[in-house]
């Protein structure tokens, strides 16, 4: 395995996955609701409630090819997870399956120490079990935590999930919120919602926080939302406007927006400028979606350092930002 040394300079990919065979089959095995296909061209087709869901590229477990795919990009770090897959069940279930999703992570983390991190996945509606993973997931080696914009049916203002915030927030856990499906599954073309529904997913989430009081209660979590923030910086100004009668609420939500991070698995231009200028370039971290989107990471790279920002900015969002959030 590549175990080439690292400096300042380096890129640290804050959104990227990586789906262990064995534990993937697991997993969806156990669910009634997951699917899962043999592709034609190699890889599998994940679907939920007979929808295509994602694709899971043939050799995105290949460690050998993914670490010379960073070398070529000049990538030091990704930081795994298993990204829109909804760990929601309750019991005995989300215990062993979570389990199963750590001890994967950190064995692929393990086979490179110095090139990978991993994000934990919890059983969040237990505030035992949870805390139990997440101090066991911590001493695994995680970096943080990740979370779906649902998990199960519950949206992540909910009151199952009040535990887990408290505890993240207790910490100063990194918290990297990933766009799923929604509890009933998307209506109509599943592709559709994959290519826009995830952005709007992402922001109702983000609005669901803000508005019910969930980081005013909990402002030691740091979290990091997927993809720019969906939509969020085209409507910050509706959410300052319109704020007043959630009385948790209690300053102007873009404050709150402009603490959170947002990472940067986005190629158009203006958008990264639009998120710069809502959010600053000190919340933005560089993120890919490998190995979902081919080439991502020479398309994000080659769109940052396309921006007319100042060298100083494009460093931080390359590299310093995610080491000031312990994701190095």
């Amino acid at each position: 395995m590549s175990d080439r040394s690292r400096d300042s300079a380096d890129i640290i990919d804050v959104h990227a996955h990586v789906y262990p065979q064995g534990c993937v089959r697991d997993i969806i095995g156990s669910r009634t609701e997951f699917g899962l296909i043999d592709s034609r061209r190699g890889g599998m087709q994940l679907t939920y409630r007979g929808s295509h869901v994602m694709s899971i590229p043939p050799a995105q477990d290949d460690l050998g090819a993914r670490l010379a795919k960073m070398d070529e990009a000049g990538i030091a770090i990704q930081v795994l997870s298993i990204g829109a897959l909804n760990i929601g069940w309750a019991g005995e279930r989300a215990v062993s399956a979570t389990r199963s999703i750590n001890n994967a992570l950190a064995e692929v983390c393990g086979q490179a120490r110095n090139r990978f991190r991993f994000v934990a996945t919890l059983p969040f509606e237990s505030r035992a079990e949870m805390v139990k993973e997440l101090e066991r997931a911590l001493s695994l080696g995680a970096v943080g935590v990740g979370i779906t914009t649902t998990v199960g049916d519950s949206s992540l203002d909910s009151p199952k999930l009040t535990d887990f915030w408290h505890e993240a927030s207790e910490r100063n856990l990194a918290v990297l919120v990933h766009p799923t499906y929604p509890p009933n599954g998307p209506s109509g073309d599943q592709g559709q919602f994959l290519m826009a529904g995830y952005l709007g997913e992402t922001a109702m989430a983000a609005t669901r926080l803000v508005l019910a009081g969930v980081l005013e209660e909990c402002p030691g979590v740091r979290l990091v939302w997927s993809h720019l923030g969906g939509t969020l910086a085209m409507m910050i100004d509706r959410l300052d406007r319109a704020y007043k009668r959630y009385e948790r609420c209690r300053r102007a939500p873009s404050s709150y927006l402009r603490e959170c991070f947002y990472d940067t698995a986005c190629t158009h231009g203006p958008a990264l400028d639009c998120a710069r200028a809502t959010f600053g370039a000190g919340a933005l971290l560089f993120g890919t979606d490998e190995p979902h989107v081919p080439d991502a990471s020479r398309d994000v790279l080659a769109a940052l350092r396309a921006r007319p920002w100042p060298t100083s900015d494009l460093e931080a969002v390359l590299t310093g930002n995610a080491q000031r959030l312990g994701l190095s």
